[in-house]
């Protein structure tokens, strides 16, 4: 193919499939204590305004949350059946859900959160919030 063939074909499969204008973040949970990825678990999301949802990590401890206008732009999040390590003592109820992320820190340099659960630390990565969770003990579980 010639130069010119090859740009008129980029230009017809960019028409063809024109891009994606709902920007989307990754929400990664990892336990706090070994790193490893919190998956297939439900956990409590606020978007701006607007209600809650439930949504399941997947296989890889991650959600795919597509932004629609969300005003204001801050993201909530709770998890529902772990113990969430950005607190010291187990928040029981919306404790969690009044801690608010910027969505648009989230897409342009991504946040961790902090983790009281252990010495695990990632470095940020622009569209990704990283949280730390652990399994509850017999004890904390006991309290549910």
């Amino acid at each position: 193919m010639k130069p010119f063939q090859i740009a008129l074909s980029f230009l017809l499969m960019a028409n063809l499939c024109p891009a994606q204008n709902t920007p989307s973040i990754v929400i990664r949970f990892l336990n706090g204590k070994n790193g490893q990825p919190i998956r297939d678990k439900q956990v409590t999301i606020g978007l701006g305004k607007g209600g809650a949802v439930s949504r399941d990590a997947d296989s890889e401890g991650e959600i795919v949350l597509d932004l629609p206008n969300v005003e204001p732009r801050e993201l909530r999040v709770r998890p529902d059946d772990y113990f969430d390590c950005r607190f010291k003592h187990d928040q029981m109820g919306p404790g969690g859900l009044e801690l608010s992320y910027s969505l648009d820190e989230i897409i342009s340099k991504g946040i961790v959160g902090d983790n009281v659960c252990g010495k695990v630390r990632v470095l940020p990565t622009p569209g990704v919030l990283t949280l730390y969770l652990r399994p509850r003990t017999f004890m904390e579980g006991m309290k549910l």
